[in-house]
This record gives C-alpha cells, structure tokens and sequence, in this order.
C-alpha cells in the first residue's frame, strides 16, 4: 500500500515539473506564431487591391494556420506555405515577408506586383520555392536571394527585372529550376553556372543578353530544358552542349548565332522533344539525325541560311507537331514534278498541326497526298518557292486548317472550289502567282475568314455577292487582276474590316453605292487604277478609321465630298487623275494628321487653301488642274495667262521627262534583269523617292515592262520636238510618266512579304515564333 501510494506522488510530481518546462516552450510558439501573424498582415497592408477578396479572412482575431492560402506545419504551428497565385493582386512585397523564418515555399505569380524584391527575402533560409512570375516586378535580383541555399524553385519569369544576372546564384547549390525569362536583363551569362549540377531548367529567354554561349554548359548534365531565344548571344553554340544527353528542350532562336548545327545532334541528344534554332545565322544543311528521333514534336529552323536538301526520314516522326524549315535556301532533291514529294513522307505523323517550308528555292507542283496530312493541320506556309502547278482539289480534306499560304509561287489553274470547305480558315494568301478563272463563289461559305489575299494574279469576272458573309474578315486583298464589273454593296457592309480593303488594278466600273456607312472601322482603302465613276459620296465620310485612301486613276467626277475633312486620322489622300470639279473644301483643312494630299490632274477650279493642313505645300500635289489658283496673284487661262500652276506644270514635265527619260534607256540596258539589278544602273535616291518601291518582277510582265518603257522614251522625244505645235501636251505628257512610274516601281499595296500580327494570321511562319 506504501508502495502504491509512493508511486501516485512521484507521478503527480512528474507531471507538475513536465509541465512546467513545457509553458516557456508554448509561449515561445504562440509568440512566433505572433509574428508570422504580424509579417502577414503587414504584407497584406501593402496589397492595393484584392479583386476576389481572397485576404479578407486574414484579421487579428484568427489564427493565420486558419486563413486562406495560407499553410501551417501541424507540430510548431508555424507558417510554412504562402500561395497566392493568380488572384490578380496589386501592391508591392512588403519587407515583413521576411520574418516568415519557417516559410518553405511562396507562391506570388500571377498577380500585378510593382516594386522590388525585397533584400529580406534572402532572411528565409528554410525556403525551397520563391515563385514571383508573371507581375511587374522592377529593379536587380537581390544578391540577398544567394542566401536561401535550401532554394530548389527560383522563377522569376515575365517581370521587369533588369541589370545583370548575379554570378553569386551559383552558390545556390540544391537549385533545379532557375526561370529569368522573359525580363529586361543585361550583360552576359555566368560561366560559373555550369557548377550548379543540380539544374533541371535553365531558361533566360527574352531578355537582352549578350556575349557568348559558355562551353561549361556541357557539365551540365542533369539538364532538360535549355532556353536562351530571343537574346543577343554571338558566336557559335559549344560543341559541349550537344553533350548533354539528357536535353529534352533546346532553343537558341532569335540571337546571332552562327556555324554549323553537328549532322549528328539528333544521334547525341537521343531525348530531344522540341529543337528551336530559329532566327539565326546558321549555315549548312538540315541535320538528317533530327529526323530520326521518334519521339521528337517539334523542329524549327527557320529564318536561318540553311542550304542543301530536306533530308530523308520525315516518314520516322509519328509524334512531330510542327516542323519549320521557312527562310533558307533550302533546294528540292527531286527533280521536276518530283520536287515536293517530301511532304508525302509527312502522312505518317498524325498530330502535325504547323507545317512551313516557305522562303526557299522549293520547285515542282503541290502532290495530291497533300490533302493526306494530318486532319489536326492547322497552319500551312509553302509561300515564297517556285512551286508550279494547280492547286489540288484533295486540299479539302485538311478540315482544321486554319492559315493557308501559297503566296509569290508560279500557281497556275483556278482557285478550286473545295477550298470553301476548309470551313476553319482564317487566313488565305494566294498572292503574286498566276492563278486564272473566276473566284469562285465557294469561299463565301469560308465565315471565321480573317484575312484573304488573293492579289497580283490573272483573276477575272466580279467580286462575288458572297463575300457578304466573312462576317469575320479584318484585311481584303483583291488588287492586281482583272476583275470587272461593280463593286459589290455587300463588299461595304463589311464593318469588321480594319485594316485594309484593296481593289486597286483592275478593271472595276461603275459608281460607288450612295450608302457606303459600313467600313467604320477601315484604316486603308485603295480603289486606285480601275475604271470606276460617278461622284465620291458624301457618306464616305463615315469612315472615322480612316488612314489611307487612294481613289486615283478612275474617272470619278463631281466634287470633292467635304465631310472628308472630318476623318480626323487621314494621313493619305490621293484622288489624282480623275474628273473631279469644283473647288477644294475648306473643310479638309482639318485634317492635321495628313501626310501626303494628292489631288493632280482633275478639273479643281477656285483658289487653292492657305490654313491647317494647307500650310505645308511640300506635302500636296495639285499639278494638272489648270484652273485652280494656288495664290492671289493668279490669272485666269481665259485671259491668255499662264497661272503659277501652269509653270509649276511645265518645271515638273521637263524635270521628269530628262529623269525618266534618262532611265528608259538605263532599263532597256538591263531589260532582261528587270528590275532586281535596276539599283546597280540607277541612282539610288531616285528610287529611294519611291517609297512602295519592292524588286519582284512577278509585279509586271516583261510585256508591260517594255510599253512602259517604250511610253517614257516617246514622252522625252515629243517634248525635243522643234515646233512648240508638234510638242505633246504637258498634262498628257505627265500623266503617261506617272502610269509608267507607277506600273514599273510601284507594286500593289501591302504586297512586302512578312508579319499581319494586326491581323492574328501572318504571311510569314515568322509569325509563329
């Protein structure tokens, strides 16, 4: 029994001493749960605003282990987690995040953060995860940020971070992912970073980083993903870094890079899914090992000065999403009708969604195993080759194509029907080739149409009444053929388009609707050099968007509608030889963003503008109005004077007669090298006074080239003429010189080869960097 009782007392007195110890151990955790309390609610102080009101739980009352997004460990009860990612928050860090000393893993992306990072981040030793991507982040990486040795996650991706990238990083040896994409970045990449052997990730791109690729990087041998698109980086890609077996993402697009890319990378780098060397100055062949990587999904070499032939093995890729081999000097190995066979090769890969081949010196006709490919194709370029032949009606069966482009080839045949049955379409470049026929009415049924170009061919018959459903389409392109008849009214209801509506060059007639409200929205118009009349109606001045309007060469009449004074944003306006009478309004005097006015060769009479837009005469042209008076002094023709813009006529002809003279026989020297050598034979500041001037003699045929040229030559003879009655006259001697300029220099508007990212759907698979 006194046993008993013995042993109740020395357990009561165990108890009694246990928990006395244990008090200063719970207040000592209360009191640090204070302060990641305390640090919290500082750091929510410092948020602006909170859209989804995801902080309000955070208040004194509560414990922080119980607020939203925040997490606790269950033994101390600390503060070990923060993820507020992608609550669209606004503010800055605040400094106190750095008295989280338990804080393992902060989750900032997503947000609207301003300001720095601040120094006492580099406090938090126990961190592993600092993800602050995707903000407005300022100002250096902190060396601070060194002292966080357990950091395996440093992503600080799509900010506004700028100076050099810290060589003390490298001391961050348990580091896995380190992502400074997409900044403002300078200087070079540390050497010393080849000593972080734990790097899984390495991405930099996006920035403004010179220098060299370091050779050390071959040490790396834990690396998967490489990307350093988009910098500066010069000189050639070390030898070492085709080394690095376990590569399962390499991109180098985008810099200065240049040398030979090793035939046999594909045989080194054996777990390589995505390969981008895009936009560089590589030089060589296409490397025939990257075609036998079976897994691979992407390869892009475009916009480099690759040589040779498309390599065999394209039948190997089962898993290829998109290949991109656009802008080399890249040659069919097949020889005639043999030349694109290749691409039959690419039946086999499935889920190929983005094929480019455009911008080399590919020849022969499109293969009928074309409409074959992948049903998940989506983006087609063969634009830019000498590719020859119809168009083949099997291109129906590509149902997801969404960009087609067989612009600046030598297609011939008419456009095939079936197209208006790629219901996705997007995008249709079929420009600068020698496609015939009518348009056919199919490509109305083509409704998510953004973009449609189908200029410089040898297209007849009208605008088709269908196009009335591209409910969709931003740019219209139809310049360069000859189609006739009238401008469809449906053509003007076209209220999506906003950026360019081009008839210009063909043989169109008839007048323009009274009502033409429709293209508000518009930034240019060209209807230039067709056979269009009647007034310019006055609605016209609805279009509020308006840029550029080129109304020339018609046979317009009545006057100059003055609600055009109130399309504020007017930087063109060329109605030149046309019928148009009557004065010039004052209210075009409105127009402060004009840059070029040209009203020449009309029937304007009264006395020319001196206000607003009037004031800079260098930039109006009003030759060949015979009864306009461009100052008081003036005299009217009637009375047997000659007016101030008579003599302005007479200096202007004989200044462009010797000029151009001068050039008819420099080009007929080089008639057959029209016009690509034209810059070695004639003054490059005449031609540089062409603005549109584009060497691609697809423009004009040769037969043309030599009426044009034969057309200048008789002008200078018949103005050499001994009678002044034998002597052509000055406003018709003018007008043929302007027509030949304009036939031989200057190509159809918006014809330069490249990007439409206004549009959403580019020319060129540059667009698909």
């Amino acid at each position: 029994m006194a046993f008993i009782l013995l042993s109740r007392c020395v357990a009561v007195l165990v108890f009694l001493l246990s928990s006395q110890s244990a008090l200063p151990v719970m207040k000592a955790a209360a009191l640090s749960l204070y302060t990641d309390k305390e640090a919290l609610l500082s750091f929510k102080s410092q948020v602006i605003t909170d859209p989804l009101s995801t902080l309000s739980s955070w208040n004194s009352s509560s414990s922080p282990c119980n607020w939203t997004r925040v997490r606790c460990n269950q033994v101390h009860q600390r503060v070990i987690g923060l993820d507020l990612s992608g609550l669209r928050l606004t503010g800055s860090v605040s400094p106190h995040i750095g008295n989280l000393s338990f804080l393992r893993s902060l989750h900032l992306q997503g947000n609207q953060f301003t300001g720095v990072i601040p120094d006492q981040i580099g406090s938090l030793s126990r961190l592993s995860v600092l993800n602050m991507s995707l903000n407005s982040i300022t100002g250096p990486i902190p060396l601070n940020l060194t002292k966080c040795l357990n950091l395996q996650i440093l992503d600080l991706m799509q900010n506004e971070i700028s100076g050099a990238i810290p060589e003390e990083l490298t001391s961050l040896k348990s580091l896995e992912i380190l992502n400074l994409g997409k900044n403002n970045l300078s200087g070079t990449i540390p050497p010393s970073f080849a000593n972080i052997s734990t790097l899984l990730t390495l991405d930099l791109a996006t920035n403004n980083i010179g220098g060299l690729i370091p050779a050390d990087f071959g040490r790396l041998k834990n690396l998967k993903h490489l990307d350093l698109s988009i910098n500066n980086l010069t000189g050639t890609v070390p030898l070492s870094l085709y080394n690095i077996s376990s590569l399962v993402f390499l991109a180098v697009a985008s810099n200065q890079l240049r040398g030979e890319i090793p035939d046999d990378v594909g045989d080194r780098l054996p777990n390589l899914l995505n390969f981008n060397f895009c936009i560089n100055k590589f030089t060589g062949s296409i490397p025939r090992s990257l075609h036998n990587l079976t897994n691979i999904q992407t390869i892009r070499m475009a916009h480099n000065l690759l040589s040779g032939y498309v390599p065999p093995g394209l039948g190997n890729l089962p898993e290829l999403l998109m290949y991109n081999i656009g802008y080399n000097q890249i040659k069919s190995s097949g020889s005639g009708d043999e030349g694109l066979n290749f691409l039959t090769s690419l039946v086999n890969s499935s889920h190929l969604n983005f094929l480019a081949i455009d911008g080399n010196l590919l020849e022969g006709p499109i293969p009928e195993s074309i409409g074959n490919l992948s049903s998940s194709l989506r983006s087609l370029y063969l634009g830019g080759n000498r590719i020859h032949g119809r168009i083949p009606a099997s291109i129906r069966h590509l149902r997801s194509l969404a960009l087609l482009n067989i612009s600046y080839n030598y297609v011939s045949g008419e456009i095939p029907p079936e197209i208006g049955e790629l219901t996705n379409l997007q995008g249709l470049h079929l420009a600068a080739n020698k496609i015939s026929g009518r348009i056919p009415n199919s490509l109305g049924k083509l409704q998510k149409l953004n973009v449609i170009d189908l200029s410089a061919n040898e297209l007849v018959g009208s605008v088709p009444t269908t196009f009335v459903n591209f409910q969709q389409l931003v740019s219209i392109d139809l310049s360069s053929n000859r189609l006739n008849g009238s401008i469809p009214e449906e053509v003007f209801s076209l209220s999506s388009l906003s950026k360019t509506l081009n008839l210009s060059r063909n043989q169109l007639t008839g007048p323009l609707p009274r009502e033409i409200k429709g293209l508000e929205n518009v930034a240019a118009v060209d209807f230039s050099h067709n056979h269009l009349n009647g007034s310019i109606p006055d609605t016209i001045g609805s279009w509020k968007s308006l840029e550029k309007l080129f109304m020339g060469d018609n046979m317009f009449s009545g006057a100059i509608p003055a609600t055009l004074g109130d399309v504020k944003g007017l930087e063109i306006l060329d109605l030149s030889s046309n019928q148009i009478s009557g004065t010039i309004p004052n209210n075009l005097k409105k127009l402060q963003a004009l840059q070029l006015l040209n009203l020449s060769f009309n029937d304007l009479e009264g006395l020319f503008p001196r206000e607003g837009a009037f004031t800079n005469l260098s930039r109006i042209h009003v030759e060949g109005n015979s009864k306009l008076c461009v100052d008081l002094t003036c005299w009217n023709n009637q009375h047997g004077k000659k007016t101030s813009t008579a003599i302005y006529i007479v200096i202007a002809s004989i200044a462009a007669v010797a000029v151009c003279s001068v050039i008819a026989v420099l080009l007929f020297w080089v008639q057959s090298d029209f016009p690509a050598n034209m810059e070695q034979v004639v003054d490059p500041e005449l031609l540089l006074s062409i603005q549109d001037f584009q060497p691609d003699a697809r423009f004009t045929s040769p037969e043309k080239q030599r009426e044009c040229l034969i057309s200048v030559l008789g002008v200078g003879l018949s103005c050499t003429a001994d009678s002044p009655d034998q002597r052509a006259d000055m406003r018709d001697s003018l007008q043929k010189l302007k027509t030949a300029r304009d036939t031989l220099l200057k190509p159809p508007l918006d014809h330069k080869p490249g990007l439409d990212l206004e549009a959403g759907i580019g020319e060129s698979s540059m667009n698909s960097f």
